[in-house]
């Protein structure tokens, strides 16, 4: 359960999302950042819910091996990973103060930032290694960070300062590099075993 805490906190990353959040709800009050924040959190869990639950079924209905899930997971991650190291946020992006808290939470942040691809690829991944249970236990508690980080997203940022969140954000990316290439490796070595 340990490498799927620690893969989800890499591909949700409650500390790079912190800027995103920060500059989307600038002109937003307190009660409404708390109320995206809301939002984005408990959508996501909601899609990594049915995706732990169904996703592997949808994969065999689609006639989709786990080994090429887990190699297109990698790929996928790759990009994300590198804009962090490079550039410290996840993508980029344009404040939008013109937004209601609803649209906000659900696009970009449930999806594509929270629950993008690399994350529902790795519900499906630890869903089969480490079972259901493990693999939603370690979505709640990446997700709990990740709305005491939003909650709390005016304060940490005028007490880290971009500076810092930007440097952890690296970090984080090349945790997330590494997790790509182990997925990729992963699969291709599961597929030569077989072939």
């Amino acid at each position: 359960m340990l490498q799927a805490l620690l893969s989800f906190f890499a591909i949700i990353d409650p500390v790079g999302n912190i800027l995103v959040f920060h500059l989307y709800s600038q002109a937003f009050d307190p009660r409404q950042r708390l109320l995206a924040a809301s939002i984005a959190v408990s959508a996501s869990f909601t899609m990594l819910l049915a995706f732990s639950l169904g996703g592997e079924d949808a994969l065999d209905y689609l006639g989709i091996s786990e080994e090429s899930f887990r190699v297109a997971a990698g790929l996928l991650l790759l990009p994300p990973a590198y804009r962090l190291v490079m550039q410290g946020q996840p993508d980029e992006i344009e404040s939008s103060h013109s937004r209601k808290p609803m649209d906000f939470a659900l696009v970009p942040l449930a999806t594509p930032l929270i629950a993008g691809p690399g994350a529902l690829a790795a519900t499906t991944s630890f869903t089969a290694q480490v079972g259901t249970g493990n693999t939603l236990a370690a979505i709640a508690i990446i997700l709990a960070i990740t709305f005491v980080s939003f909650a709390t997203a005016g304060i940490i940022f005028r007490l880290a300062g971009e500076a810092l969140l930007r440097l952890m954000s690296r970090i984080v990316g090349i945790v997330l590099f590494a997790i790509a290439v182990d997925f990729v490796l992963d699969g291709v070595r599961v597929v030569l075993e077989t072939s």
